[in-house]
């Protein structure tokens, strides 16, 4: 029997009912008095089981469930299959029918009863900046896919600043080790520290409240907020001579041991400020050392580091649950034996200890680590790194990995699911079916179709045509890696820079002599050209759903996404005429295959233009709307900028990590880019002894240079873009400039099978 579910506090009834009933009034209540069409109340869980049940007759619907959580997945499992509605990241409101449609009695249960939700870095990637208003429909988001243990990081800079100067350090020193807006996750995790900033004077008191308002919400409808603790990392002032540093990407921070007086001191600081500022649901999120080695390897230490964490938590907090991400004992696997994850782990209690098994739906830990060393733990799907655009999931297989999973004989401890993406905002039907499988385990065999029906409120059956076309293609079995888009990748050299590069994500291999590159997934599977025709078939299904296909909405959102694969995944033929041309010596000819790569990258600029979300002025704006005055909002909008494109320092490995299909950052940062590169080559081209002879260096210079002016530029007042052409004109034009290749350009790239965990073979070279 698996234990209780780890966000154990259940609301009263009353209290359920009354965070349910606020829901409903802030997605339905213009059009509906909840309190006359909508009957809540709360029921016995089915055993260790949540359960939900609804019937709706002459226009009222009758809505119980087991705990708040249950009771918001149970209406929204109405909304979607008898009401035609979904509340997606694309779709913001949830437009039911008025009076409400009936539905036959319905009920359900889940034995997956703990749903975590967020990455650290989701906090920098996606809601850096976010106001209430987008935290608001955030949660509401999460409620209605029952999410019931979020992670919840927000306003941990004010925690940090007023333990920090309680212990003696100053206010600016403080500061500065925190760093800047954009990074935040990292420093929490202790990867990064004095990086960016300095923050805007009202930040901190302002994200403060922020966290407070998200928090109340949280728990008014009935979720656990899982806040961070004290893993040991600090400012320099605060560690005594002698202690051990981690690195990551270049970064040192100090990392205390746990079993020091100094480790207790500034753990009791770190409670007790986060207590009076924030509160607790004593659940706590520690991560010691999620991507770095740390300082030994004896068992010994690893066992007094893990013993003094939890020790650090529980004096201040004896109720407390440590939730633990899984990632170091993939990412740094060569590290982390099992003798030493085994010390690790076994120095904190077994009911005290969640472990996140972060990317099971790719490289399930689960099943080499005896149901994750035995502990109580998560099944959990990465799915995005850094909000990078890709179109990709394997549905077939999230079905069948969660499946394994739930009816194995050795599951072990596992108590529910997590979404631990690193941004959000994409491949909605990825997020809804896992959502789903929660409660239904088998889904029916129409359930794409319903999706697509449900998304475009559409009963053409050209919707569902399109969606079989996705789901053979980009979200066939094996899709559990992104497909990079070219147009991201950074030239660096007279080589296809797409091809020279690490696998996002993939562990570490320690006996590498160089520092591995994690910024861009490699070129690895030829069917991505090939599916072209494919996907210019589902995207004119798509187009021809509705003639006044709005820029907005999940259809306007699609085609845009669908059309944009398109164009990026076909500029792969100009960047290999570009090459091509430069090795037979035609500079004439790099000149014109930039033309023709230069008119890809214009199209996708005006493409991500029809969307609001797709601008970086959207990004940007919202990052100077936190600045007091002008200089505040310039240093908020160059951390923004750095995060999407440098990402930290130059050599710190990670470029175009976060790269997006954004206007604005396309014609502005990716097209400069290319161009310095073609014409480098165009040069070298025209010399006696052709493009072998280039000056690397020089390219590399102009590229650093370039990459540099536009980071730490600004666009004070950035125009929305107005008077575009219709979205339907536009992306059928896009289709007819960007026919499919011939099947003979499908067999370009190297061959790496997308659905194996690759060993890393592609190391950066050094400068």
């Amino acid at each position: 029997m698996t234990q209780a579910p780890t966000p154990a506090r259940r609301p009263e009834p009353a209290s359920a009912v009354a965070g349910t009933q606020a829901l409903l009034r802030r997605l339905i209540g213009a059009r509906t008095d909840i309190e006359a069409a909508v009957d809540i109340s709360t029921c016995e869980p089915d055993g260790d089981r949540q359960v939900f049940s609804y019937q709706a007759t002459g226009g009222r619907l009758q809505l119980r469930g087991s705990d708040p959580g249950a009771l918001a997945s149970g209406f929204y499992h109405y909304a979607k299959n008898h009401g035609g509605a979904q509340f997606t990241w694309d779709e913001h409101t949830l437009d039911l029918p008025a009076p409400l449609p009936d539905a036959p009695p319905t009920r359900r249960t889940t034995d997956l009863t703990t749903r975590y939700y967020l990455n650290f870095v989701t906090f920098s990637y996606s809601a850096a900046y976010w106001g209430w208003e987008r935290w608001e429909r955030e949660i509401d988001w999460m409620a209605l896919h029952g999410i019931n243990l979020p992670l919840m990081v927000l306003g941990h800079e004010a925690v940090l600043l007023r333990a920090f100067t309680d212990l003696g350090l100053d206010p600016a020193d403080a500061a500065a080790w925190i760093g800047g807006s954009a990074h935040f996750a990292w420093t929490w995790m202790g990867s990064t520290n004095s990086w960016g900033g300095p923050l805007p004077k009202d930040w901190v008191a302002g994200h403060l409240d922020l966290a407070r308002r998200v928090l109340d919400r949280q728990r008014e409808l009935g979720m656990t907020p899982v806040l961070p603790a004290f893993a040991g990392h600090v400012p320099p002032q605060l560690a005594p001579n002698g202690t051990p540093t981690i690195e990551w990407q270049g970064w040192r921070t100090h990392l205390l041991p746990a079993d020091s007086a100094d480790f207790a001191r500034v753990a009791a600081a770190v409670m007790t400020a986060q207590r009076e500022l924030l509160g607790t649901d004593h659940h706590y999120a520690v991560d010691p050392f999620i991507e770095s080695v740390p300082p030994s390897g004896d068992p010994a230490y690893l066992r007094s580091m893990a013993q003094g964490i939890y020790a650090g938590i529980t004096e201040s907090d004896p109720d407390a649950v440590w939730v633990l991400q899984g990632w170091p004992f993939h990412y740094q696997r060569g590290f982390w034996t099992d003798e030493r994850a085994r010390a690790f782990l076994d120095a904190v209690p077994a009911r005290r200890l969640l472990l996140l098994d972060l990317w099971a739906e790719h490289a399930p830990m689960w099943e080499r680590t005896d149901a994750m060393f035995g502990r109580r733990w998560l099944w959990c799907a990465v799915h995005n790194f850094g909000g990078r655009f890709a179109l990709f999931g394997d549905l077939d297989g999230l079905r069948d990995g969660l499946g394994r999973a739930r009816h194995s004989s050795d599951r072990g401890r596992l108590e529910g699911t997590g979404l631990t993406m690193e941004a959000i905002e994409n491949n909605a039907v990825f997020y809804e079916l896992l959502t789903d499988l929660v409660w239904e385990p088998e889904p029916e065999p129409d359930w794409l179709a319903r999706f697509a029906r449900t998304r475009y409120r559409t009963d053409d059956p050209a919707a569902a045509g399109a969606w079989e076309i996705l789901a053979r293609t980009l979200y066939a079995p094996g899709r559990t890696r992104s497909i990079p888009s070219p147009i991201i990748a950074r030239p660096w050299g007279p080589e296809a820079p797409f091809a020279t590069q690490r696998l996002a994500g993939e562990f570490v291999d320690t006996s590498a002599p160089e520092r591995q590159s994690a910024n861009i997934d490699a070129e690895n599977d030829p069917r991505v050209l090939g599916d072209l025709t494919d996907l210019a078939e589902a995207a004119h299904l798509l187009i021809g759903l509705h003639p006044d296909t709005p820029a907005s909405g999940p259809l306007g959102r699609d085609v845009v996404d669908v059309v944009g694969h398109i164009v990026a995944q076909h500029a792969r033929l100009p960047i290999r005429a570009i090459l091509a041309a430069a090795a037979r010596g035609d500079a004439d000819g790099v000149r014109r295959a930039m033309t023709d790569l230069r008119a890809h990258i214009l199209t996708l600029d005006e493409l991500a233009d029809q969307l609001p979300g797709s601008r970086l002025a959207t990004w940007t704006a919202d990052a100077r709307a936190w600045g007091a005055d002008p200089a505040e909002a310039d240093v908020l909008e160059r951390d923004a900028r750095t995060l999407l494109t440098v990402w930290g320092r130059q050599d710190s490995g990670l470029h175009d990590y976060s790269g997006r299909h954004w206007s604005g950052l396309l014609a502005g940062f990716y097209l400069p880019r290319w161009q310095l590169w073609a014409d480098w080559l165009a040069d070298a081209s025209e010399r006696p002894d052709g493009a072998g002879s280039a000056d690397v260096a020089a390219l590399r210079q102009s590229v650093v240079a370039h990459e540099e002016a536009w980071r730490t530029a600004t666009t004070p007042g950035s125009p929305v873009p107005a008077d575009l052409p219709a979205l339907p004109a536009l992306a059928r034009d896009t289709l007819a400039r960007f026919p499919a290749p011939p099947a003979a350009s499908t067999a370009v790239a190297p061959s790496i099978d997308p659905t194996r965990e690759a060993t890393p073979t592609f190391p950066e070279k050094k400068e």
